[in-house]
């Protein structure tokens, strides 16, 4: 015993010590990458910011949205209020417009500011870095690299992976089209070259920083995966559902607050993770607010029902949560489980709930496919007699009209005695048995 206490006072220390450094080592990495990531980034948008061509971009794709409640961000608004004012003053400052050149560089580096401090998007940085380098290739007065196969700036320009599915064409024909000039929105073709370089190098600083990463903290969401596990979502669509919550993270997340990247990481994992979970345990999908809801209202039931023995009302049930009245019925009814209508246990003998449920609603199928072919069999029975014939048939027993007329009636009607219309009936049921009397018995 003596020499175990001493075995664990000497070596516990430089293990917590081990691991601790391993903890901070880890911690260091994800800090390094995360300001290389933050780097790349901040160059990316400054590079794009030169060229007006993406503040017109950014206009088209955010004016018609700003204007909704959901997306009325008082700050976005502004900041594209800020873009559009600049935009339009460096445009027509333009040289060659009449205008001093003093003037025109002044407004561009306001609308350059302006377009630094705009809060871009991963879609929207990827999708203005393709449509500058897609402008690039496309121009006449622009130099292009030579050919290296080891330089990744020479394969960056020759790859489209996203170019066939934005319609870059169509974007920079409809910009070469309107009113600006090419010169004014892409800059001119020296200055294009070199700014172009620069997006290439930020851009791959910047994904290459969050591939690595998201790579070095896929243990994470394995670790709060194995945590998640349950029957009804397979595991590897819950590490599917935690790498996309890993990435939204690391677009996230700032490393200059001071706090570690995997605490904070792990809270977007965990919501992915429990977000993909409430929507897979229902047959019924349930928004996410609606699901937090009626945990808090299930577990005031319970906490209620344990305090006073006894089921609790709705008016007590609003009171402990703290929930408005009209909203507790709606939250009890869709926290209700579905119920299978068929029998799915297997077992014949049992019955299944579709079984006591009596159909009011849909005629059966074969029902209507009966009363089909009965139609049709008449109809083309009745085409066989002659019109005085069809006449007294369809009056007495109701065929396209809608009473049924007597004997005495339809004799009124015809200008003919009753005994004369019944002669007629009897003739005319006759030639329908004859011809068609098989077919129309088996319907009896």
């Amino acid at each position: 015993m003596m020499y175990l206490n001493k075995y664990l006072l000497t070596s516990g220390k430089p293990i917590v010590n081990g691991i601790n450094e391993s903890k901070e080592g880890v911690e260091h990495g994800n800090l390094q990458m995360a300001s290389d990531l933050e780097a790349g980034k901040s160059r990316l948008i400054n590079t794009l910011s030169q060229f007006p061509a993406t503040a017109l971009w950014l206009l088209h794709r955010y004016e018609a949205d700003a204007s909704k409640p959901e997306q009325a961000v008082e700050e976005l608004t502004v900041t594209l209020a800020k873009i559009k004012n600049h935009y339009l003053l460096a445009s027509l400052t333009f040289s060659g417009r009449g205008f001093k050149d003093k003037v025109h560089a002044d407004e561009k580096r306001q609308l350059i500011e302006a377009l630094r401090i705009f809060p871009f998007s991963i879609e929207d940085l990827l999708v203005l870095t393709e449509l500058i380098i897609y402008a690039f290739k496309t121009r006449d007065d622009c130099e292009q690299p030579a050919k290296n196969p080891r330089d990744w700036v020479f394969k960056r320009l020759r790859e489209s992976s996203r170019r066939d599915k934005l319609k870059l064409p169509d974007i920079i024909d409809a910009m070469r089209a309107s009113q600006f000039d090419e010169q004014f929105l892409f800059l001119s073709g020296a200055d294009m070259q070199r700014y172009v370089t620069d997006i290439i190098d930020a851009e791959h600083l910047w994904l290459s920083s969050r591939q690595a990463l998201a790579e070095a903290n896929s243990g994470l969401v394995l670790f709060i995966a194995n945590r998640y596990r349950c029957g009804f979502l397979d595991f590897d669509d819950l590490v599917q559902e935690g790498q996309s919550g890993l990435l939204r993270a690391i677009d996230k997340f700032d490393y200059n607050l001071g706090f570690q990247f995997s605490t904070y990481a792990a809270y977007w994992v965990r919501q992915a993770m429990s977000r993909a979970m409430s929507r897979c345990e229902r047959v019924v999908r349930v928004p996410c607010e609606q699901v937090a809801n009626i945990h808090k209202v299930l577990r005031a039931k319970t906490q209620l029902l344990s305090k006073t023995g006894r089921e609790p009302t709705l008016k007590e049930l609003a009171e402990y949560s703290k929930i408005p009245d009209e909203q507790i019925n709606a939250i009890l009814s869709i926290s209700q489980t579905a119920v299978s209508l068929e029998n799915l246990d297997g077992d014949e003998e049992s019955l299944a709930p579709i079984a006591f449920l009596e159909q009011r609603i849909f005629a059966q199928p074969f029902k209507k496919i009966e009363q089909s072919d009965l139609k049709a069999w008449i109809g083309k029975a009745i085409k066989i007699l002659d019109p005085r014939e069809i006449k007294v048939i369809c009056c007495h027993f109701g065929i396209n009209t809608d009473n049924e007329m007597t004997l005495q009636e339809i004799g009124a009607e015809l200008h003919l005695t009753r005994e004369r219309v019944r002669q007629i009936q009897v003739m005319a049921l006759k030639k329908m048995k004859l011809n068609y009397g098989e077919q129309l018995m088996s319907f009896l």
